[in-house]
């Protein structure tokens, strides 16, 4: 069974007096543990694609399912725990809490979700080690460069182990060292783990390390490079 699968997804919305087709009926079959690279020009449809996947937004027809099931036909109390169970989320603009220091923003989903922390002490520290976080835990994001914040942004997506992790853009606002660096880390946990990763992306080097690129072109989402997606 897919870790995910759409069939027919569309999304629309109203600008003034007309409609603009965000997501035309995009369908895909992405397997558990694959790495895929979602490319294409800024407008065409990338992020609100994975962000309707992540259950992050709703499609106006067509579903979605994670782990088989339909997450579109879910009430938000049900996906919200859903996703907090499987899915997690890297945005480009990391969006951190400013007023939280590295440590509390990395565990800010066991807070809101009243989970206890000993359960997670672990996968705590295998994280911040991994991510090379152990002397910023104490610091405000505004006291972190840029990577280093997307490095906290990507520990808290994955501290609640998600079986599937989105990426919009990690490392759209990095240099290239560090975009290096945190795609590093990200393939790196990937492959520990054993997670399917999807990352939206303009890099070219980026989607070259991808099992499969898939491409949107005008809400169209179609095959660029392997097999298993139909076009939109």
């Amino acid at each position: 069974m897919p870790i995910l699968e759409t069939n027919q997804v569309i999304r629309q919305f109203r600008q003034y007096d007309r409609v603009v087709t965000a997501v035309n009926r995009a369908s895909v079959s992405i397997e558990d543990g694959e790495f895929v690279a979602i490319i294409g020009s800024s407008g065409s449809g990338k992020s609100t694609f994975i962000n309707l996947c992540a259950g992050l937004d709703m499609p106006n027809s067509g579903s979605i399912r994670i782990q088989g099931q339909d997450i579109t036909q879910m009430k938000p109390d049900q996906l919200c725990a859903f996703r907090g169970k499987y899915i997690g989320f890297v945005f480009q603009s990391c969006r951190l809490v400013p007023y939280l220091t590295a440590l509390e923003n990395i565990t800010l989903p066991l807070t809101a979700a009243d989970r206890s922390f000993e359960r997670y002490e672990e996968r705590l520290k295998l994280l911040i080690s991994k991510l090379g976080l152990s002397d910023r835990l104490q610091h405000l994001p505004s006291e972190l460069s840029g990577g280093q914040q997307q490095r906290v942004a990507i520990a808290r997506a994955l501290i609640h182990y998600p079986q599937i992790l989105f990426a919009d853009e990690p490392t759209g606002n990095l240099d290239r060292e560090s975009a290096n660096e945190v795609l590093d880390l990200l393939l790196s946990v990937r492959a520990e783990l054993k997670q399917t990763l999807i990352i939206v992306t303009h890099d070219p080097q980026i989607a070259a390390r991808a099992d499969r690129i898939l491409r949107m072109d005008n809400g169209v989402l179609s095959v660029w490079r392997g097999e298993r997606a139909k076009s939109g």
